[in-house]
């Protein structure tokens, strides 16, 4: 009897750590190794408009469309419309960027328009801060727009493209900074070369503008300056900033003979009567003198009141222009040797 309980206890034991050892096994987690592959579908689609966040926040890209076998976007500027919605484009041109260029840099997607309402037309955002005031009579009323305009000097910050081919017309869809003032020019600078004069200069507001450069087939490949010079004769420049290509058929041109010595100056126009002027030419020398001569009659001159050497190749002179100046000048340069530098029509007195 004994035997047989002793049996019956040592059994239910040996049952127990059975099937606790069983639980234990069956709940132990299993890791299962799972790999995802890398997604290669675009990222963006017809009609996203996206930008960098470091860009411009009045411009971005439309993307037109998407080709898979060159895996790259069709893309093209757009603008704000005057109400801060986007948007609309400036011409119909577009162009390729790769893909994965293209969703590294430009990470924020704004939107997504249907292409038929992006249109083209030119902007509508003022030029300057404008205050408006309305005054209503019984049968019309009458807006009065009075035009404000930054005083400070312009400041420069980014060129989009920063590159462009020689002999081609160039689109500067953006062009940064502060301070823009209506009126404002764009001149691109090297030495050696003649200035090249945007065209088309649309400040849209105080820290944007856009404008077009057609640079000769002859000009000269490599780095060149952006000048920036409002009305008021204030400027900026931004040394080395716009990467020039060379033409494939380069035209050889001579400069005039009474063009010579002296590659660009800045600013080239002024509305007022006081003008710091830099000019950038070749062999000047120490000692020199300048001035300003009527492109119409040689005779009358307008003495620089103060100059000042820097370099063989760059001086400063300071000139007090008299009232009842307007139109163009040559800018005259003449060194201690009897040797003259001369600038044709490079001035302009408005």
């Amino acid at each position: 009897m004994i035997t047989g309980l002793l049996f019956l206890i040592i059994a239910c034991v040996f049952i127990t750590a059975c099937t606790g050892s069983s639980s234990t096994a069956n709940t132990t987690p299993q890791t299962t190794l799972m790999t995802t592959a890398p997604s290669t579908a675009a990222q963006y689609t017809s009609g996203d408009i996206v930008r960098s966040p470091k860009g411009s926040p009045d411009t971005a890209w439309l993307v037109t469309g998407y080709d898979t076998t060159t895996d790259s976007y069709e893309r093209a500027f757009v603008y704000r419309n005057a109400d801060g919605t986007w948007g609309y484009r400036l011409d119909s041109r577009t162009e390729r960027a790769n893909r994965a260029v293209m969703e590294k840099v430009y990470t924020e997607k704004i939107t997504n328009k249907p292409l038929a309402s992006i249109l083209i037309r030119q902007s509508t955002v003022s030029a300057t801060t404008a205050a408006v005031s309305t005054t209503q009579t019984s049968s019309t009323s009458t807006t009065t727009t009075t035009t404000v305009s930054p005083t400070g000097k312009p400041t420069f910050k980014k060129i989009e493209p920063d590159e462009g081919t020689a002999g081609t017309v160039i689109s500067i869809t953006s062009l940064t900074g502060t301070n823009f003032q209506s009126g404002a020019t764009v001149t691109l600078m090297k030495l050696d070369n003649p200035n090249i004069t945007a065209t088309d200069v649309n400040v849209q507001s105080s820290t944007w503008m856009t404008c077009t450069f057609t640079p000769p087939s002859n000009a000269t490949a490599g780095a060149w300056d952006v000048v920036i010079t409002n009305p008021d004769g204030q400027f900026v420049r931004y040394a080395n900033i716009f990467s020039m290509r060379g033409s494939p058929n380069p035209t050889n041109t001579e400069s005039p003979a009474d063009s010579e010595g002296i590659t660009s100056i800045s600013p080239t126009f002024t509305n007022g009567n006081d003008v710091p002027m830099t000019i950038i030419g070749t062999s000047f020398q120490q000692g020199f003198t300048a001035k300003m001569t009527k492109s119409t009659n040689t005779n009358i001159e307008i003495l620089a009141r103060s100059v000042w050497w820097d370099s063989a190749t760059q001086i400063k002179c300071w000139f007090t222009i008299p009232s009842g100046s307007q139109g163009t000048w040559n800018v005259v340069v003449t060194n201690p040797d009897g040797t003259t530098r001369n600038l044709q029509n490079g001035f302009e007195v408005r």
